[in-house]
């Protein structure tokens, strides 16, 4: 197992941000690069993999009464398109990151060298892929959001039995979250169950949320996330995704709560 430090990472999921539009792509990734650079922090791009024609049952392909099932067709990419970011993300200086939705995603993974694998929360009890990520010898960062804490439990033991790397994420499955629902509290908690796990924050609120940051460092926190986007005159830009000047604003909170 490759051993990796997660302490003061900041992850920047681009998910489908990227429209199905590979420059679009591209340029979130320059303008996650620049603020990355700029801020001095280690940098991690997150892709969001799903193998589209098994992960969607034929009979609901065409399907528009379900938003997820447009979106995900809609914005589909090539493992080439795949290639040519993940590339990108080297030249940027930032670290690659993906959560796969199931086992085909997980091979894409290896085949693109992606240093660090994201399990969803969703996917807590979907043994077969966890089965899968556990043997690419990856560090992995595992979400919490929605979890009973004896589903937690299971999952931490599962990977310390395998001698995982890996991360938990306080994270609240309200996009956006608002701020009443935080729960910020759980963060301290998972901490105090884990003594020995990298607890981090993975985050929904408005982009324009600064203190959030601050009290997540202060109950333990150490890894951080946000969803990623830039916005253009033909995309705009869904509410709890952060445009790059919002992501270095969101960073210099960081930096004074550690100061």
């Amino acid at each position: 197992m490759r051993e990796f430090n997660f302490e003061g990472l900041f992850i920047f999921d681009m998910a489908n941000n990227h429209q199905g539009d590979i420059e679009h792509g591209l340029n979130i990734i320059r303008a996650m690069g620049e603020v990355s650079k700029e801020a001095g922090v280690r940098g991690a791009l997150k892709f969001q993999f799903r193998h589209i024609d098994t992960f969607i049952h034929p009979d609901y392909k065409d399907k528009k009464d379900i938003p997820h099932i447009p979106r995900f067709v809609s914005t589909r990419l090539s493992d080439d398109d795949y290639k040519l970011l993940t590339k990108e993300v080297e030249k940027q200086g930032l670290l690659k990151i993906c959560t796969p939705f199931d086992e085909k995603s997980v091979q894409l993974i290896l085949d693109l060298d992606i240093e660090l694998i994201k399990v969803a929360s969703c996917s807590a009890d979907d043994h077969p892929l966890l089965e899968k990520i556990v043997g690419t010898n990856r560090p992995v960062i595992v979400s919490t959001a929605g979890l009973m804490l004896s589903q937690i439990d299971r999952l931490v033991s599962f990977l310390n039995y395998r001698s995982v790397i890996f991360a938990l994420m306080h994270c609240v499955a309200l996009y956006p979250t608002p701020e009443d629902k935080l729960r910020l509290n759980q963060i301290e908690l998972l901490k105090n169950r884990f003594p020995d796990v990298t607890i981090g924050f993975s985050t929904h609120e408005n982009p324009d949320n600064y203190s959030a940051i601050k009290i997540a460092f202060a109950k333990g926190a150490r890894l951080f996330e946000r969803h990623v986007g830039i916005k253009n005159s033909e995309y705009n830009l869904n509410k709890y995704s952060s445009l790059p000047d919002q992501i270095a604003n969101w960073i210099k909170a960081y930096h004074r709560a550690v100061d």
